[in-house]
């Protein structure tokens, strides 16, 4: 059986690609907020592709681990703060698929994912990204992002996008993540919006003076904080920000 996904294929299909390379002998990943299975699935018939058992390689937890589909590995329960069952240093990789916009204390969770890593292990994460140019639209004019509607404290909908509940952008992850100790931090694409793609280039300019314009003030209002974030400041308004569906963000532990 197929298990399918709540998750866009676009976003599916290139953290596939991002983890394909850690499914080898020996390695543990880490699936945090499986959903029903899919990634995971994904990620076991991949492992058998090379002679590995799933259950060796593949290790999903979930809040609600009866929903959990794929029957070829143990899916271990979690609670909602963020917590890591399992020990330091154990895991090869370490991946969360629209689920960290679900959660209460997404930087609690970067952390533990550092912890339980090993020096040299990989953490991919991936988000709604609320600050795409239709999504700056939609908060200008209905005071809502883009998949970040009025929440909903009904337990039933928490898997919904009403259940979206943490709207942070691209350098609050940032932050989350090289604050925890990670390095290496790569900002990914799943499939640039053509809508957004329309905006982009309409606006181009505008988009550029913008940039430079908010730069010089931040310099000179704070030229420490400055020199600390300016090339995020420029990455806000680079096209895989403004024409992205998702944010995917990979980062290393350091060896």
């Amino acid at each position: 059986m197929k298990i399918n996904s709540a998750s866009h294929y676009s976003t599916n299909e290139k953290i596939f690609s991002l983890l394909q390379p850690v499914v080898k002998k020996g390695a543990k990943i880490l699936d945090f907020g499986a959903g029903k299975g899919h990634m995971a699935q994904r990620i076991g018939e991949q492992a058998k592709l090379v002679n590995l058992k799933p259950c060796e390689l593949i290790f999903p937890c979930e809040v609600e681990p009866d929903c959990f589909l794929y029957d070829e590995v143990e899916c271990t329960s979690i609670n909602l703060d963020s917590k890591i069952p399992f020990e330091d240093n154990y895991f090869d990789a370490v991946y969360a698929i629209e689920v960290l916009e679900h959660t209460s204390r997404p930087y609690d969770f970067i952390v533990e994912a550092f912890r339980v890593l090993k020096p040299g292990g990989v953490l991919i994460i991936s988000v709604p990204n609320m600050i795409h140019i239709l999504s700056r639209f939609s908060l200008f004019f209905s005071g809502f992002a883009s998949m970040f509607p009025p929440p909903s404290k009904k337990q039933k909908n928490a898997g919904r996008i009403s259940g979206h509940i943490m709207p942070l952008s691209f350098p609050y992850f940032h932050y989350g993540i090289s604050r925890a100790g990670f390095r290496d931090i790569i900002l990914i694409s799943d499939r640039y919006k053509k809508s957004c793609l329309f905006w982009y280039i309409l606006l181009y300019p505008v988009i550029k003076l913008s940039s430079l314009f908010y730069s010089r003030k931040l310099k000179k209002y704070d030229s420490e904080v400055w020199e600390e974030n300016m090339a995020l400041v420029y990455e806000m308004n680079s096209i895989k920000i403004l024409c992205s569906r998702s944010t995917i963000l990979k980062s290393l532990k350091p060896s």
